[in-house]
């Protein structure tokens, strides 16, 4: 009997380990979600950078468009209407729909409606034309696919009078253009800042999430074993 007691102990510690060691390494090898920041090259001067874009306008946004669904995504493609007023480069019309991600960490340009910006914007490459993303307004012509980020010089128009300055006077469109508003009192308070100094997306894992994890795994570990020992213990006595 007291065998057959001690092999029904040992095969309950077994037991109780192996659950103990399977907690641990599920924990173990679930990996927090990796995430990505933008960074970019430093910004050509005004005059370089309207050579390189395809349009540059002074315009006012008018709505933002956010895209569906339950699964949200930094790089989700958000399109943005302007009002535009002075144009320097390229074919538009009074309104411009283009498309930047939703947030910086995708190098997205976070407009607000109503705020006031200097726009450089791109064509989209072949790949994100076949994605569908971007297109102006009815009515409107060619530049049917721009896009903008915070790697380009777009920013509130109120800082972009150095960019002004270079590009010199330009082309009146639908809406009035005043002097840049150099106070600040549009009162936008639209994020344009441009991205330091490598190119390229940067991959930045998450490791204080992955300590957590560990320290949890190790923390669920010990209090199984904990409560396996006391189990058995007072199994121990019961029998006795």
């Amino acid at each position: 009997m007291i065998v057959i007691a001690a092999i029904r102990r040992f095969r309950s510690a077994c037991f109780i380990c192996l659950c103990t060691l399977l907690v641990f390494m599920t924990l173990l090898t679930v990996r927090p979600q990796v995430t990505y920041a933008c960074s970019c090259v430093v910004p050509d001067p005004p005059l370089a950078a309207m050579e390189n874009s395809a349009a540059v306008f002074e315009g006012t946004v008018i709505s933002i468009k956010k895209p569906g669904g339950n699964i949200i995504s930094s790089a989700d493609p958000v399109q943005v209407t302007f009002q535009v007023g002075v144009r320097w480069k390229g074919e538009m019309g009074e309104k411009l729909t283009l498309s930047t991600a939703r947030s910086e960490e995708s190098c997205g340009f976070e407009f607000t409606e109503g705020g006031r910006y200097l726009v450089y914007a791109r064509e989209y490459t072949e790949g994100e034309l076949k994605a569908g993303i971007g297109t102006q307004t009815e009515g409107d012509k060619a530049l049917a696919n721009l896009t903008t980020s915070i790697c380009s010089r777009t920013k509130l128009y109120s800082n972009a009078q150095k960019d002004l300055d270079e590009l010199g006077a330009g082309t009146a469109g639908g809406s009035p253009t005043a002097p840049p508003d150099l106070d600040g009192s549009n009162g936008n308070s639209g994020t344009g800042g441009e991205a330091g100094a490598d190119a390229g997306t940067t991959e930045a894992g998450d490791q204080s999430a992955t300590v957590q994890l560990v320290y949890a795994g190790i923390a669920a570990a010990i209090a199984i074993f904990i409560a396996a020992l006391l189990y058995l213990h007072r199994t121990g006595k019961m029998r006795k």
